[in-house]
This record gives C-alpha cells, sequence and structure tokens, in this order.
C-alpha cells in the first residue's frame, strides 16, 4: 500500500493582486510552495508526492525540485482550469499504478503552515474512519445572503485541507462524466454532492491559506519567529 501526495499549484493567485503567482513569492530566499513540498518531503508516511502545475512554469519547477533535493517528487502534471481538475489530473496520471487501496493526501500548495503531525495524524486516521477532511471552527458570525438569515456557528465549519481518500474511494466520481456540471471545489465537495460520505477531523489554525498579502505577513512572521528560535 502506498500514499501519494497531490498538491495543485497551478493557480494564478488573482486574489493576491499580484503579477507572479502567490506559489513562487519567495519568502526568505524560499518560494512559497518549497515550504509546503517539504513538509511532506520529510514526513515518513508519505511515500510519492504529485505536483499539479501550469505548463509554463514546469522547467522552473523542475529545477527547484532538484535544487531542494525533493526526492519524493514522482510526477509533474499539467494542471486543469480549476483547483478541483488539477487534482483529477494528478490522480488519473498514476491511475494505471494505483490500487484500490493506495491512499491520496490532498493539500494545496498555499497552505505552507501545516504540522508533521498533522501530515501523519490524517494519513493514519483514514485506516479508522475512512474518508476524511480536515475541518475548522467558524469563529465570525456565518450569514446567509439569500435570504439575510444567521447560520448557526455551532452548526459549520471551514473544510481545509489535508484530505484524505483512497483510491477506491475516488474512482468512480473522478471518471464521472458528469463531473463538469457540479460546481466544487475540492474532492470532499464533489463526494458530497455525489452522495458519498466524508468524515471530518480537527484541522489547524495555523494551517491557512494564504489567499492575501495579509497572509503572507503572517507566514513571514512566523518562519522569522521559528528562524529565531533556532
Amino acid at each position: 500500500m502506498k500514499t501519494f501526495a497531490v498538491i495543485p499549484i497551478a493557480g494564478k493567485g488573482t486574489r493576491f493582486g499580484s503579477d507572479l503567482p502567490k506559489q513562487f513569492i519567495e519568502v526568505y530566499g524560499k518560494p512559497l510552495f518549497i515550504y509546503t513540498l517539504e513538509k511532506f518531503q520529510n514526513n515518513s508516511d508519505v511515500d510519492y508526492i504529485l505536483i499539479a502545475c501550469s505548463k509554463d512554469n514546469m522547467l522552473t519547477i523542475k529545477e527547484l525540485i532538484k535544487n531542494y533535493n525533493l526526492t519524493k517528487v514522482y510526477k509533474l502534471v499539467q494542471g486543469g482550469d480549476t483547483q478541483l481538475k488539477s487534482i483529477i489530473n494528478c490522480i488519473k496520471s498514476v491511475d494505471h499504478e494505483l490500487s484500490l487501496e493506495d491512499k491520496i493526501i490532498v493539500h494545496v500548495g498555499n497552505r505552507p503552515n501545516l504540522s508533521d503531525d498533522l501530515i501523519s495524524r490524517c494519513i493514519k486516521n483514514y485506516d479508522e474512519i475512512g474518508p476524511l477532511s480536515t475541518v475548522v471552527p467558524c469563529i465570525e458570525v456565518m450569514v446567509n445572503l439569500n435570504d439575510n438569515s444567521i447560520i448557526p456557528r455551532d452548526k459549520t465549519v471551514r473544510i481545509q485541507t489535508p484530505q484524505v481518500y483512497s483510491f477506491g474511494d475516488l474512482k468512480k466520481v473522478i471518471y464521472d462524466e458528469n463531473l463538469n456540471n457540479i460546481h466544487a471545489n475540492t474532492l470532499c465537495d464533489l463526494l458530497i454532492l455525489n452522495n458519498y460520505r466524508v468524515n471530518f477531523i480537527d484541522g489547524e489554525l495555523t494551517n491557512f491559506k494564504i489567499t492575501y498579502k495579509e497572509d503572507l505577513d503572517i507566514f513571514k512572521t512566523i518562519i522569522s519567529n521559528k528562524d529565531n528560535k533556532n
């Protein structure tokens, strides 16, 4: 049984407000997505890493993978026009090598601050509860804009990555011809919308997504503090 980490980094980062895709922005001399890849490179429960990226950046990424000695990177795959399609492209690129029991842990490249413990906990919890996604509480008041009603916070959670599935969990749904008619952002959404059960485990508030420049500033502070402690 093998465990593949699927890391999509093909996004353009339009909300970030930069000409350079945010995953390539350097933090203390290192591209942002390298911080993410290193977490999976260094985790003993991960066997291989698959990366979805744009065709234009493949040569640059190959060079960075070599420079940072990311030996678990198994394949670079051309991303799709959405994050979900990029993830599916990665899985399909190795489907002939996968058994139904092989695990797939999905994590987006712009969440570089996850812990090693979270990765291992996700992979190991799969054996106990099956398909899963990390989630964190909603700490702000939630409003339904359609009818101006308040959604109780204790009835909602925020979906994160990592998410863990087996190839057997995903095989049917990723080859569904009706996929393009379903609005989903992650595999978790896709499975739920197709009436599959997904379990939820606690994520980490520090495993935040870098979407805006303020998020990048927070990450820089975290890295700076870690370096100072070392």
